[in-house]
């Protein structure tokens, strides 16, 4: 398939889309001698088309989720962003339809790197350097590693993340979908734009120890805590574990209104409109302020598992 690289071993297959942002094109995981489908695999008019919304995963570079009505307020400056949201926000970062530069490339190992300056349509104010480095580990288990670097002359506040969809049946005998989450809070609000600093979850959102995910329409901000995420199918038996670095203290729940097939459970640093949050005043909002020549990094491994 053309623009796509493959990482696989005896039991993960992962294809990789340099040009949309670094994406996820599929990642598959070998079980009983055939090939399923852990995340959302991506339509050929999404690649064609360069759509990474519609990929298995994406990443969130330099910033997750929203920013309120692509107005970046920062140290007493205001900053217009693109708005590129039917929300009327700004959304997931510049990374994720661009292209990346290949540094390295085998199965079970793929590099690349970006440059903000290379490109002219960008809006975010800040110049940064971006890696994100895919690499399979043993036979069933995926790492994303990335790093943000300012490289301009002034402090930025950034962050990152993924935003990987997975399938609520793997298999024929898959009934139920199972999430552990480590929650400590919500964030408040009616809508995707938190109203203030994260409280205590309501039972109902409470995965902190375990329990069935509905097909429900969620789409839900979180601070989390250090520890692994888990999603397990019980009906076949088969479980993935997310280890993430603790620099990722926050994370997003969605389960769409319409498509019931599959969710998205994103490790991210920061929560929804944190910049602008902790512009405000507001603590713990995930916001990271990267001085010149300074950069941040972290991993998320997706390990698979079955009882077979």
């Amino acid at each position: 398939m053309e623009n796509i690289l493959t990482l696989e071993s005896d039991k993960l297959r992962v294809l990789i889309s340099p040009v949309v942002g670094g994406s996820i094109f599929s990642m598959e995981y070998k079980y009983e001698g055939e090939w399923l489908h852990i995340m959302r695999p991506t339509t050929s008019s999404a690649l064609k088309e360069g759509n990474s919304g519609d990929f298995a995963s994406f990443n969130l570079i330099p910033f997750s989720n929203r920013i309120e009505n692509g107005l970046l307020k920062y140290r007493g400056r205001e900053y217009v962003l693109d708005i590129n949201n039917p929300d009327g926000h700004t959304i997931h970062g510049e990374v994720r339809q661009r292209a990346l530069k290949v540094e390295h490339s085998d199965s079970s190992k793929i590099i690349m790197s970006f440059k903000s300056d290379n490109f002219d349509d960008i809006s975010w104010p800040f110049p940064f350097y971006a890696e994100i480095v895919y690499e399979l580990i043993g036979d069933s288990c995926l790492s994303t590693y990335m790093k943000l670097k300012n490289v301009g002359e002034i402090t930025m506040p950034g962050g990152m993340g993924i935003h990987p969809y997975f399938m609520r049946k793997l298999t024929d005998v898959d009934n139920r979908v199972d999430l552990c989450m480590p929650i400590k809070g919500i964030y408040p609000g009616d809508t995707t734009i938190p109203t203030g600093h994260y409280v205590d979850v309501e039972e109902r959102l409470d995965f902190s120890e375990g329990k069935e995910l509905t097909d429900e329409f969620l789409d839900n901000c979180f601070a989390i805590g250090n520890g692994d995420i888990t999603i397990s199918w019980p009906g076949s038996g088969i479980s993935l574990k997310m280890e993430k670095d603790d620099i990722f203290s926050h994370g997003i729940i969605y389960c769409p209104k319409e498509e019931k097939e599959f969710f998205a459970i994103e490790p991210v640093t920061n929560c929804n409109n944190a910049f602008n949050m902790a512009e405000a005043g507001i603590k713990d909002t995930g916001t990271i302020y990267i001085e010149p020549g300074d950069s941040i990094e972290g991993s998320i491994k997706i390990e698979i598992k079955d009882t077979q």
